[in-house]
C-alpha cells in the first residue's frame, strides 16, 4: 500500500517526494508510514481487502486530509474507528 501525501506550500499543491526541506517532509513522512501501517492490518471482513488509494492532503496551515477507497462501507467504519 502506498500512502501519497501533497502539501499545499507557497499556493500551490507539491508531492511529498517533491519537497527537499527535510524539517518539512520528515514529519509527513513518519506521518504517511504510521497511515500506511494501521490502514494495512486492517482488512475487510467481508471481502478481504485493505483500503486503495490511500492519499493525505496538507493545507497550508497543516491540517492533514486522509481519503481512500474501500470495497464496502463496513471497510470505512472499521477504518475511521481504527484512526479515531
Amino acid at each position: 500500500m502506498q500512502v501519497k501525501v501533497t502539501i499545499f506550500m507557497r499556493g500551490r499543491a507539491v508531492p511529498l517526494e517533491d519537497v527537499k526541506d527535510a524539517r518539512i517532509s520528515a514529519p509527513f513522512r513518519t506521518m504517511a508510514s504510521q497511515v500506511q501501517s494501521t490502514l494495512e492490518g486492517i482488512l475487510c471482513p467481508e471481502h478481504g481487502k485493505t483500503a486503495t488509494n490511500v492519499r493525505i492532503t496538507v493545507d497550508a496551515k497543516g491540517s492533514a486530509d486522509l481519503k481512500y477507497e474501500s470495497c464496502c462501507p463496513r471497510l470505512g467504519a472499521l477504518i475511521g474507528k481504527a484512526l479515531g
